[in-house]
This record gives C-alpha cells, sequence and structure tokens, in this order.
C-alpha cells in the first residue's frame, strides 16, 4: 500500500514538472517568420535585395533583440536591439510588416516587424541621420 502511494505521488510530481517545464519554455518560444518581399527594402544600416528572409528575436522570451537572416539562415544581415510597440489600430492581423516612406529610388525602410498573431511588434531604430525616412507608415 506504501509502495503503491509513493509510485503515485512520485508520477504526480513528474508530471507536474513536465507540465510546468512545458509551460515555461512555451513563454519562451522565439518567433520566427519568413517573409518575402518583392522589391528591396532597408533595415538599420542595410539594404536587402527582393527574396525570402528570416525575421527572429535574437533571444526567445526578449522583444529587444532581433535578427534577420537568408531564408537558409546561412547569412546574417542584421541583428539590433528594438523597441517594443503595440499594433496600430486596424492593422490587418496577418500583416507583420510596417513600412516608413521613403524618396523615390530609395528602398522603403521597415519600420516595425509584428510576428505573426502578435499584437506585439519590434520597431526598428534607425540613425540620428536617417530619422526622416522613418516618420510616417504607409
Amino acid at each position: 500500500m506504501l509502495k503503491s502511494r509513493l509510485v503515485v505521488v512520485s508520477s504526480t510530481l513528474l508530471l507536474a514538472g513536465l507540465l510546468g517545464a512545458a509551460s515555461v519554455a512555451r513563454g519562451n518560444v522565439a518567433h520566427v517568420n519568413y517573409l518575402t518581399f518583392t522589391a528591396p527594402f532597408a533595415l538599420p544600416g542595410v539594404t536587402l535585395p527582393a527574396g525570402t528572409y528570416t525575421f527572429e528575436m535574437a533571444v526567445p522570451g526578449s522583444y529587444d533583440v532581433v535578427r534577420v537572416l537568408s531564408r537558409d539562415r546561412q547569412h546574417l544581415y542584421l541583428i539590433a536591439f528594438t523597441k517594443r510597440v503595440d499594433r496600430p489600430r486596424g492593422l490587418p492581423a496577418n500583416r507583420q510588416i510596417v513600412f516608413a516612406e521613403a524618396p523615390t529610388g530609395i528602398a522603403q525602410p521597415i519600420k516595425a516587424w509584428f510576428p505573426i498573431g502578435q499584437s506585439i511588434g519590434h520597431e526598428f531604430v534607425y540613425p540620428a541621420g536617417n530619422r526622416q525616412l522613418v516618420q510616417g507608415t504607409n
């Protein structure tokens, strides 16, 4: 009888531990999106050609650092601190990128990235000389 209670208690503690670990792991899942661009675009310090890129949080569970890599993850194009921002009202839930305005002939800078299904996004921080490019959205 004592042995069966010990097994039940041990099994319960093991299950509780596994569920707790799964809950913590779920909170630390990195947001990873594969985004395809049909025209060149800009991020702080880099202009990239049309193509498919991997956007992800560099540190799972953190909204501060974002990485942009090639689709095959072989090339790192950007790792940058960002600012946490709320999804603007009226921005469709399936829209992940908000572009800023740019003069004709200049690659449009990305103002913010909103991971799929998230209401919180990552606003890119541009150098002081480029801030005029990221004031508006379209």
